[in-house]
């Protein structure tokens, strides 16, 4: 025989099954999981797996030539089977809960029991009824504890033709002594015994059945009277022909046998006329292995008795188990761990009605709660979309909810309010209107909040402040966060943008917060016009309906019986629904309400009737049949249900009780009914329809008109409540906005109305979702009627101001127009016009349509009395005008002067903010008047959120004209403003204006980290382009004080994806200039994309645009010695100076300075009209040597440098030389490497002009290393010419120099083959340790003394 695997260790134990078999005696008064009779589990579990074993290997078991081979029925099968443990001596003790039996016991056959197969009259005699009739003997024994059926004599042996064995045949353990072990486990696991052809084989004549008929019972008759008090389960047949007998198993069930168990061996022996009995005997020994193999495996669903009598009582009943979506729950636990690792990722489960999508979903949610992560779920709802972020307020609110009621969280609650406290300060108030409960675990009060209601754009602000506080979540409590929303379809835009922040936050992708994001999306539902693919999706998870063999899988663990058993039923089942999950449960509950599938307490398990249910006429589609379903319910329970379905998917407890108080009746005896039903749960203090069809289906009952009256009647009793309470304002506005104007039914209920939806919009506006604010305001104003500008004026004029405001917020400009020119025909004066007139220059200025923006804005301001026109004055007028006017003010004076609290003048000081922003792009000269006006109206009026930017931009401007200390000053007050007053509309620009100043002051390193604070104060506030503006500068401070190239790399693609995403493309076309020009610095050649037409015009039309390109072009024609075109592209950008100049002082400037000094004087050594040049050059000098008396640190080496090439121009070499080593020297001890590099490099140039060789190769190759630990591999490269030069036209005899030029060739070309093998990675810590390295040779050249290599 052979057989896959039986190695047998040497320590393990083989007993014959007989011994092995525990005496019923010996189990005493042990209770088994069943909770009945004394089998115990620690016998029960490991015998079942010996019955397995024995099924499994007959089933597998083949000869040498690999067919099967088939043991020979009979009584004694127990006396050739030996039990192998792992040393045990007795069954070792098992968890039914689990079913965990891996305790290494199994069985072994031994050899005499088998029969050759290629003989045909054994193999005749081997009948399916027989083998398990002989299968169930050995079962019988071994469960009930070594006793044989009743119905048998003590012993008897088959005698076959030519296989006889006695009773004094050599015994097991004799056998075992000299039998070799005998492999099992072969073969595909099937014998299908019903393949064997009866016709084949003459078993049934009269004369043969006799003869087996005594082989195995002998001639004697049964002894009736030793079944008295038994019950078979089968009645035995009488005839002559019976030559098996059905046994009883009740002994069995006395025994403490679970039932499934009794069952399976009555119909492994249920034998009558020599044939297997009716549906539930077995057919093949493969169904026997496969239920054993079950039992095993869910011990607690077909192995134990199911309680029927409850179940008669409470009826079928549903857990939450996934059947058929193990693939899809891999692929989102994959998708979620990998979120947890470090990658922000989402999945979106898609499919039709009724496929299992939230189920999946809550699978998911198990997993990630039980490896320790964070979960908040909430649910979108089709008649809640009127509430403001309504699945994402209750997701997180449930969360802060759950802390504050958990007392053992106590200390988690003080950290993550610590932390929350430091990460958004007092912009934490802004969520507590989205999630209250945050509002106690911070200990915050509302009344005392200084909070700034008018924000440039709030809706992005809540959405980044939700990413800072998801962030806080993660690294509070060590763990990734993970958001589900469920039914995406009835999503509102706001939301999904919200998502999408969450996803692309740079705040997540640090180390230690992590976000994943799963959402359900119904198919076949337009919803709300979102599709999932409008969020940013890395897996897509689709499901479909259930397979038949799925099914069947659901049906047998619902009604805990065999797979084999239910098939008729599923099949049926899945005929009526298709497969259809939700359809699947609901018409098995319908059946099991209608008698046809019914608990039977006498057989012990479920039944039903085939035909009777075959007979049924069904609708097609779930929607129909639950129609169908809750229309056969009593009318009492159908107008519970009607009540509910007006206000969506779920209402809590204290929604019911306010919603009885207000209509007068009672619902919670009806609710309890439908809970009873199955068609609604009870969730801790939700009540929720089992699914959103059930909740479809009950709403769809009602036809327009009566759901028009339900609609208003209740949305009229909430509100009133709301008058009292305070709490449901926005369910109360939406149903009387479902039921529209035509159910008002007095006069003055539509002013009331109106006023409900104005109150209802302020709030949605408060936690700044501006497309649910829009849309109340729009129904206030249709519930107005025709005479309302007459008849109620403020109301009117405050729905439309706010409307107007919420299109433009929306980007809905034509909504916005209509309603403004509303207000500008109905104004009873200007005042009442200067809303929607900003709305209007706000978006001139988002168009890009500054010059129309910027005439609007001097119209209104003139109608103010604040006239700009004809007041234009040089800019160092204009500063020397407002330091006169600030003379007479001392720093603490200005930081204590009072709010600003005249609207008129609020409303003044945001035109001037428009207007500065919008001059500061066209004609820079005038900016500084408007700051001026700015300061002048805080003098007058107070401080307003407006003025910090004011005298920001203040002393920017004073600073660009050369009063560094003085326009510092200003910029420190405004800073303390911010703080003091609490205004942080605009203080992204307010620190991207100032850090620019605190650059000519400061360290340039150590400034680059407040643009993170801008970026961070631009995205709290909402206002993209103030957060992309300190991006902007952050890259080139980066750059500018040399941080390493790879480093900078990253920040400039992060800030390219930025700005690609928010559509800010002249940032976009900077980036990109700048990107070009690191990578060609870093060795990396990569093609300019593709200039869009847009980004052409950019260009032809913005001077600073152009501006910038054309330094950058300039700079890099420079740093790759090209004199051509640095000296063409330098005499452009002189062209440029005077059309793109700045009113403000920047970083850039000084940058721009510095190399176009530098190439100034190089083309003054070279060209003809030396002289312009030289003067170009001076110019430049001058200027840093003015920005070095404020900032050695970041200018003097710069100036040095200057000077240095200054004095080559001139013909001082002397003067040269030292300028040259103290730029190194300088640039060395400021930590600019890139500058130490280039001042190695220029002075190599220098050298060997004046034919110093010796001194231009040390030059050469120390700027190589500087370079090469900046990150620049590119540029060593290009010093390879230089080396070159050195080389062939100016030899050297000097070993040592040669060698070193040699290695510095070599190493360039290493760096470079493994800059592009790493795919640009630079490793550069690695060439650090290289230089290191090298520079500690004792030969290195260049580290001798200069004499050495004369």
């Amino acid at each position: 025989m052979s057989a896959t695997d039986n190695t047998t260790n040497t320590l393990d134990l083989r007993i014959p099954l007989a011994e092995w078999i525990r005496p019923s005696q010996a189990f005493g008064n042990q209770q088994s999981s069943g909770g009945r009779g004394a089998l115990p589990d620690d016998y029960l579990l490991p015998a079942l797996q010996i019955a397995y074993s024995l099924a499994d290997q007959i089933c597998k078991t083949k000869d040498e030539s690999g067919q099967l081979q088939l043991p020979t029925p009979g009584t004694d099968w127990i006396d050739s089977i030996v039990v192998i443990t792992d040393g045990a001596p007795s069954p070792p003790s098992a968890s039914a809960a689990d079913g965990d039996l891996s305790n290494g016991i199994r069985v072994e056959i031994l050899p005499t029991l088998f029969f050759d197969t290629t003989d045909s009259n054994n193999l005749g005699r081997a009948r399916n009824g027989r083998i398990l009739f002989s299968l169930g003997i050995v079962f019988y024994e071994l469960f009930s504890g070594g006793e044989r059926p009743a119905e048998m004599k003590p012993k008897q042996i088959i005698e076959g033709d030519n296989f006889e064995v006695s009773q004094g045949q050599t015994g097991t353990r004799e056998l075992l002594e000299s039998l070799e072990t005998l492999p099992f486990g072969q073969g595909d696991g099937t014998i299908d015994l019903e393949g064997v052809d009866i016709d084949d084989f003459d078993l049934f004549t009269s004369h043969d059945l006799q003869d087996e008929y005594n082989d195995i019972w002998g001639n004697d008759e049964i002894d009736v009277c030793s079944l008295q008090g038994q019950h078979p389960r089968k009645k035995e047949s009488t005839s002559i022909d019976n030559i098996m007998h059905a046994v009883s198993v009740e002994p069995l069930k006395a025994k403490g046998v679970p039932g499934p168990l009794c069952d399976l061996i009555a119909n492994m022996m249920d034998i009558a006329d020599g044939k297997l009995g009716g549906e539930d005997g077995y057919r093949a020994m493969s169904d026997v292995r496969d239920d054993l193999q079950l039992m095993l495996d869910k011990p607690s669903i077909y192995l134990f008795d199911q309680d029927m009598g409850r179940l008669s009582t409470t009826g079928l009943q549903f857990g939450g188990t996934l059947f058929g979506r193990n693939a899809e729950l891999y692929t989102i636990i994959d998708s979620y761990r990998r979120s947890a690792a470090g990658e922000s990722g989402s999945v979106i489960i898609s499919g039709k009605s009724g496929t299992g999508k939230s189920l999946l979903a809550v699978e998911v949610g198990k997993y990630v709660i039980s490896n320790g992560g964070i979960l908040l779920t909430g649910k979108f709802d089709q008649l809640q979309q009127g509430k403001p972020f309504s699945a994402l307020a209750s997701a997180f609110n449930q969360f802060c909810e759950a802390l504050v009621d958990n007392d053992d969280l106590a200390p988690m609650k003080q950290k993550l309010a610590h932390q929350v406290d430091c990460v958004l300060g007092g912009d934490a108030y802004q969520l507590t209107k989205l999630m209250p409960k945050l509002s106690i675990i911070l200990g915050l009060n509302f009344s005392c909040s200084n909070h700034d209601e008018d924000c440039a754009n709030a809706q992005k602000r809540l959405q980044w402040l939700m990413c800072k506080f998801v962030q806080v979540l993660s690294t509070s409590f060590a763990a990734p966060v993970t958001l589900f929303l469920d039914d995406l379809q009835w999503a509102d835009s706001a939301s999904i943008a919200a998502v999408n922040q969450l996803l692309l936050a740079g705040g997540l992708t640090s180390q230690e917060g992590h976000f994943f994001f799963l959402g359900c999306y119904r198919e076949g539902d337009t919803g709300s016009g979102v599709t999932y693919d409008k969020i940013i999706p890395s897996v897509n998870v689709k499901l479909d309906c259930m397979d038949e063999e799925t099914l069947n899988t659901m049906v047998s663990e619902t009604l805990c019986l065999s797979p084999r058993l239910t098939r008729t039923l599923s099949s049926v089942i899945y005929h009526k629904t298709k497969g259809n999950p939700l359809f699947v449960t609901r018409l098995m509950m319908s059946l099991c309400k209608d008698g046809l599938l019914r608990p039977s307490l006498r057989q012990r398990r479920w039944e039903w009737d085939k035909e009777k249910i075959l007979c049924q006429k069904l609708p097609d589609d779930v929607a129909e049949f639950l129609s169908h379903t809750i229309e056969a319910l009593p009318d009492d329970l159908k107008a519970t249900l009607r009540v509910l379905s007006c206000f969506g998917a779920s209402v809590n407890s204290a929604f019911i009780k306010a919603l009885e108080r207000a209509l007068g009746r009672n619902l919670l005896n009806g609710i309890g009914a439908a809970v009873a039903e199955g068609l609604l749960d009870k969730i801790d203090d939700q009540y929720r329809f089992s699914h959103d069809r059930i909740q479809e289906a009950a709403y769809n009952m009602m036809n327009v008109f009566e759901r028009c009256e339900f609609h208003f009647r209740y949305g009229m009793a909430l509100a009133s409540l709301e008058d009292e309470e305070g709490g449901f304002i926005f369910t109360a506005v939406t149903q009387l906005n479902f039921a529209g104007p035509e159910a008002v039914e007095d006069e003055r209920q539509y002013t009331i109305i109106a006023n409900h939806n104005l109150r209802a919009g302020k709030k949605a506006m408060e936690v700044s979702h501006f497309e649910a604010a829009y849309i109340y305001f729009d129904n206030g104003i249709t519930f107005l009627r025709k005479e309302h500008w007459e008849e109620h004026y403020a109301l009117s004029l405050e729905l439309f101001n706010l409307a107007a405001k919420c299109a433009l917020a929306n980007g809905d400009i034509i909504s916005m127009k209509l309603l403004s020119q509303q207000v500008l025909k109905k104004a009873q004066s200007f005042e009442d016009t200067l809303n929607v007139m900003y709305c209007m220059t706000c978006s001139l200025s988002y168009s890009s349509k500054l010059p129309e923006s910027i005439e609007t804005s001097l119209d209104i301001l003139s109608q103010l009395g604040i006239d700009l026109r004809g007041r234009e004055s040089s800019m160092e007028v204009c500063v020397k005008e407002t330091r006169d006017l600030l003379s007479s003010y001392t720093y603490d004076e200005l930081l204590n002067i009072r709010r600003m609290t005249d609207s008129t003048m609020i409303m003044a000081m945001k035109f001037l903010s428009k207007l500065m922003t919008g001059m500061a792009q066209t004609t820079p000269e005038s900016a500084p008047r408007v700051a001026q006006q700015i300061i002048q109206l805080s003098l007058d009026h107070g401080m307003s959120p407006v003025s910090p930017l004011g005298f920001v931009h203040f002393g920017s401007y004073s600073a660009k004209l050369g009063d560094i200390s003085g326009g510092y000053s200003y910029v420190k007050l405004a800073r303390s403003l911010l703080d003091k007053l609490g205004f942080k509309e605009n203080a992204g620009e307010i620190i991207c204006i100032g850090t620019q100043v605190v650059s000519y002051l400061e360290p340039l390193q150590a400034t680059v980290e407040y643009h993170d604070e801008g970026y961070a104060a631009g995205m709290a506030s909402g206002d993209i382009f103030q957060a992309a503006m300190n991006i902007m500068t952050r890259y080139v401070s980066s750059f500018c004080a040399g941080v390493k190239l790879q480093t900078t790399r990253e920040i400039v693609d992060e800030g390219i994806e930025f700005m690609r995403e928010r559509k800010i493309v002249i940032f976009v076309l900077e980036l990109q200039g700048f990107r070009h020009s690191l990578l060609k610095l870093m060795g990396i050649d990569e093609e300019l994309k593709h200039v869009s037409a847009e980004e052409e015009d950019i260009l032809a039309t913005n001077y600073n645009a152009r501006k910038v390109h054309l330094f950058q072009k300039s700079y890099i024609s420079f740093m790759f010695r090209s004199y051509d075109d640095s000296k063409a592209y330098a005499e452009k950008y002189f062209a440029f100076i005077a059309k793109a100049s700045i009113a403000n002082l920047i970083v850039a400037h000084s940058f721009n300075a510095f190399y176009i000094g530098l190439i100034s004087f190089w083309v003054a050594r070279n060209s003809g009209d030396g002289e312009q040049w030289y003067e170009r050059g001076n110019k430049f000098k001058l200027a840093l040597g003015k920005w070095a008396e404020t900032s050695r640190w970041t200018f003097e080496n710069k100036w040095y440098l200057l000077e240095a090439e200054e004095a080559f121009c001139k013909g001082k070499f002397d003067d040269a030389k030292v300028y040259y080593e103290k730029a190194v020297k300088s640039a060395k001890n400021h930590k600019f490497v890139h500058e130490e590099a280039l001042a190695y490099e220029l002075a190599a140039y220098f050298y060997l002009a004046i034919g110093e060789v010796s001194n231009a190769t040390e030059h050469c190759l120390l700027a190589h290393d500087r370079y090469q630990e900046w990150g620049a591999i590119g540029k060593c490269a290009n010093l390879f010419k230089f080396i070159g030069d050195i080389m062939n036209g100016c030899v050297d005899s000097s070993p040592a120099h040669s060698l070193a030029v040699a290695n510095a060739m070599h190493e360039v070309q290493s760096d470079l083959a493994h800059l592009l093998s790493e795919d640009s990675n630079l490793n550069a810590e690695a060439r650090k340790r290289r230089v290191e390295d090298r520079s500690s040779e004792n030969q290195s050249p260049r580290d001798q003394p200069r004499s050495s290599i004369k």
